[in-house]
């Protein structure tokens, strides 16, 4: 059985990013995977500052955090824009968990979604956080998945429009495959 460790960029209660997740995850779990679908706002992390490491070492919830991510197939992040970027929260977590040790996400595939209230769909951050993880040697799932309108697409029941229920739903199913094969040819032999 396949695993994802998934995670938000951001902690806003009402964040469309969040909302999005959950929907993909469910749409994962549907298809048979596991799923340890992680909130960030449970895992407080200091700025990451080379001097707090060297006085007070790794923070213990990025080791926590580090051991869930190592412990799945594949990592699903809703990353969210702001202004043009990701998120410094999502930033700081990885900062960390790589503190933790450097090769943690390399052997993951990571899928990438996100939404915004413009029309770009947060397509410039996941452009960022993909290049990011491409400097540190990690496999991002392509396409992403992302949600334009986000105000519109998403209510408190999901996704308004049956369209992109369908897409999502098709873009889970093919990231969870192809994890599963990642995951076969990522492993030790």
């Amino acid at each position: 059985m396949t695993t994802v460790f998934a995670m938000s960029g951001s902690i806003r209660r009402a964040s469309f990013n969040t909302r999005l997740l959950r929907l993909a995850v469910d749409e994962l779990r549907s298809a048979g995977a596991t799923v340890d679908l992680a909130d960030l706002a449970g895992f407080e992390l200091p700025i990451y500052n080379g001097d707090f490491q060297e006085h007070h070492g790794v923070p213990d919830p990025a080791v926590v955090l580090q051991a869930r991510i190592a412990a799945a197939d594949g990592l699903l992040i809703a990353s969210p824009e702001y202004n043009g970027a990701f998120t410094p929260l999502l930033k700081n977590t990885i900062d960390w968990v790589t503190r933790v040790d450097m090769f943690s996400f390399q052997p993951k595939l990571i899928g990438l979604l996100g939404a915004s209230p413009g029309r770009r769909g947060a397509q410039h951050g996941m452009a960022m956080v993909e290049e990011m993880f491409s400097y540190m040697r990690c496999t991002t799932f392509r396409p992403h998945f992302s949600l334009p309108k986000a105000g519109e697409a998403l209510d408190d029941d999901g996704l308004t429009d049956r369209a992109e229920v369908d897409r999502l739903a098709g873009w889970a199913a093919a990231y969870l495959a192809a994890t599963a094969e990642h995951a076969v040819a990522a492993a030790p032999t």
